[in-house]
């Protein structure tokens, strides 16, 4: 084994690097990061400091016809005396020559201004930004008379052209937040108008459906009256005729008037949901055992098919309400002895109930709008019970889908989220 010991490299000292690799070394350590103008202006005149020896460095900033002292290094109070001052004539000449102007000693060489107190030799570059427009300077001060050298001016220009640089950034950086800021105003104000306009569409849309609305209610109540008064009118012109069949025809009338404002009553009102755990082959049996009237009266069969339990969360108050207006719509459509059929079915998130019947099917046309209000192709129908069976399904979170072709029926399935564990 050796007896030398190992050798560790060594950082390189800054006064044993070559001039111009101690400038490079120098401006790499000056970095500009957006919106962090000033930290990064007295970095640079530090570094300059540091490449020209003592003295003060400054950086000027020229704009609509004013000059701005932006940062000095070391700080100092006397920024109102001599070419430090905002009118001060050597950074002046500067800016209106767009060269660079070196005095060794202008205490005695006047013609460009007189430096700052107890300051004598002068350098000062001139800031050009990327478009090529003389934005500022930067200026060195001596303490004592100098000559510049071509590399000292070299290494100034090299900071100019950064400082430059980092201006524009700068002034895009601006740029770009006080654009942000009223993009952001003109979103905000855009969407409340938006949101106006919205407000204003959704209320004509709803003078547009009420006025639709009216208009069908006017209608569906008026064939009924109509029939009325005309059965009144008879009676009371031929009281010795026998009225029985014309007052039967009246009473009908009365009583499908009557339904018919249930229906919109129950169609209108807000839906008080209360849903909970239901059980839906249960509850298909409960529901056939209850109002199998329905079906009898035509001497027609309610028959259900459930292979297992299937638990959903429901209303069942609501979900009768449905099951009425579906094995009701069925037991009309259907011929009298037919069979109107239910299956519980369950899917991978819902539990269906399917009514199912042979009978009358619904218009191709008419299928894709049969939920919308007052949409019927029964002869006396209001129009509104799927429209309510498709209300009270949406209340309770679930959904309905029809299928009707001939030979095959029409099949109403009504979907209810399952119980989840």
């Amino acid at each position: 084994m050796s007896d030398v010991p190992s050798q560790r490299p060594t950082a390189v000292e800054p006064d044993s690097l070559h001039p111009a690799e101690k400038i490079l070394a120098t401006l790499t350590t000056v970095s500009y990061r957006a919106g962090e103008l000033q930290s990064y202006l007295d970095s640079v005149c530090e570094a300059l400091l540091e490449l020209m020896g003592s003295g003060l460095s400054a950086i000027t900033l020229y704009r609509y016809g004013t000059k701005q002292v932006l940062a000095t290094k070391p700080e100092t109070d006397c920024l109102s005396c001599g070419s430090m001052d905002v009118h001060g004539q050597l950074s002046t000449h500067v800016l209106n020559t767009n060269t660079i102007l070196t005095v060794e000693d202008a205490l005695r060489n006047t013609q460009y201004g007189i430096p700052p107190e107890g300051f004598c030799s002068y350098m000062g570059v001139p800031l050009r930004s990327p478009g090529g427009e003389v934005v500022g300077t930067l200026c060195y001060f001596d303490r004592k008379a100098r000559q510049y050298t071509a590399r000292e001016e070299q290494t100034a220009e090299l900071f100019a052209e950064r400082i430059a640089i980092a201006l524009d950034n700068y002034d895009l950086f601006q740029k770009l937040e006080e654009y942000s800021d009223s993009l952001e105003v003109q979103v905000q104000d855009r969407s409340e108008q938006l949101l106006e306009v919205h407000k204003e569409l959704a209320h004509k849309e709803k003078l547009a459906a009420l006025g639709e609305f009216a208009s069908h209610i006017t209608h569906e109540i008026r064939n009924p009256l109509t029939t009325i008064r005309l059965t009144l009118e008879y009676i009371m012109k031929h009281p010795e005729r026998n009225p029985e069949k014309r007052l039967e025809l009246g009473i009908g009338e009365v009583a499908r008037l009557e339904r018919m404002l249930n229906e919109l009553l129950l169609y209108a009102k807000p839906i008080e949901v209360n849903a909970g755990p239901l059980e839906l082959s249960g509850f298909c049996r409960d529901f056939i055992s209850t109002f199998d009237s329905i079906a009898s009266e035509r001497r027609q069969t309610l028959q259900l098919t459930a292979s297992h339990a299937v638990e959903v969360t429901a209303d069942r108050d609501k979900l009768t309400q449905v099951m009425l207006n579906l094995v009701r719509n069925a037991c009309e459509a259907a011929d009298p002895e037919d069979t109107i059929s239910l299956r519980v079915e369950k899917n991978d998130s819902t539990g269906s109930i399917c009514v199912h019947n042979f009978g009358d099917t619904i218009p191709s046309d008419k299928l894709r709008i049969i939920t919308e209000p007052f949409v019927s192709f029964k002869a006396n129908g209001s129009g509104l019970g799927l429209a309510i069976v498709e209300s009270l399904q949406k209340s309770q979170g679930g959904s309905v889908s029809i299928k009707s072709k001939v030979n095959d029926g029409t099949t109403v399935d009504i979907h209810l989220p399952l119980v989840t564990p």
